[in-house]
């Protein structure tokens, strides 16, 4: 496997290292964020560390809905200099188009979706949902992150689903040169392999090509890790994480959530999923 999609899958990551303290990887050097800090020595330290293992491990070379969601009466999107458009539809959803890597998918209701400082990440903030300072660490932790790479960012603001300090998550990476196969699952295997070493004591949990009902191959890894809130709360964080070829590249999604809340919060990732529809 080559070094950038090692790199990549470390990202793939990163919204787990910054939420907790995870075994393995330094806590950080500053007291627990509020309203008035920014995570980013947080983010230096942590990504740089789930970097660097995985460097040296590959060579160098409210229920929610269970069907798929259709959004209705959507205005077309309008591309803007993101390379993408995010569009409210009447039904609450959010269409979200990525002209550059050919695909658009939609998020539901209940979810905070942004793009890294566009100007739905900015009036976020003055949402009554953003007291939370969970939400509040989760949201300034992707500031200075890459809107190449980090396509989109989703946060659970459903009320009652932060109360351990830990943000229910999904982040849609894109890795514009990466050649993945998913006509089996030797490229899906690897992956799997660097997830243990980038993020310690995670646990694997399986690997699994399958596709969407409208015959979109997909490949999804679960796994899940212990850690620490900054709240000081123990839990465990389950990730379900969904690789599909796009018109330019491979594009992952990324579920970080709690296992208490997994069986609430997979039937919504799910439908979700369901709802990508990739461009020629």
């Amino acid at each position: 496997m080559n070094m950038r999609r090692a790199l990549f899958t470390a990202l793939i990551l990163l919204t787990t290292i910054l939420a907790c303290a995870v075994p393995g990887l330094p806590a950080a050097s500053q007291p627990a964020p509020t309203p008035d800090t920014r995570l980013d020595m947080m983010v230096a330290e942590t990504v740089s560390a789930a970097l660097a293992q995985t460097q040296q491990a590959v060579p160098t070379p409210t229920a929610p809905p269970t069907s798929t969601p259709e959004p209705t009466a959507t205005p077309t999107p309008e591309e803007d200099s993101s390379g993408s458009a995010l569009t409210k539809a009447d039904d609450g959803y959010t269409l979200f188009a990525d002209f550059n890597a050919g695909y658009e998918i939609s998020v539901p209701t209940g979810w905070l979706a942004v793009r890294i400082n566009q100007q739905e990440y900015l009036d976020a903030w003055l949402l009554p949902e953003l007291t939370n300072p969970a939400l509040q660490r989760s949201l300034s932790s992707i500031e200075n992150l890459n809107p190449d790479e980090l396509r989109l960012f989703a946060l659970d603001i459903q009320e009652g689903h932060a109360e351990t300090g830990f943000v229910t998550n999904i982040n849609f990476l894109w890795n514009e040169q990466d050649d993945m196969s998913l006509e089996d699952d030797t490229d899906l295997k690897e992956i799997a392999a660097t997830l243990p070493v980038a993020l310690p004591g995670l646990e694997l949990l399986s690997t699994e090509i399958s596709a969407t009902s409208n015959g979109i191959p997909i490949g999804m890894i679960t796994s899940k890790t212990p850690a620490t809130t900054l709240e000081g709360v123990g839990i465990v964080i389950f990730q379900k994480q969904v690789f599909v070829k796009v018109r330019v590249g491979t594009l992952s999604i990324t579920l970080s959530t709690t296992e208490e809340l997994r069986d609430t919060i997979l039937p919504t990732f799910d439908a979700m999923v369901e709802s990508i529809n990739v461009s020629d």
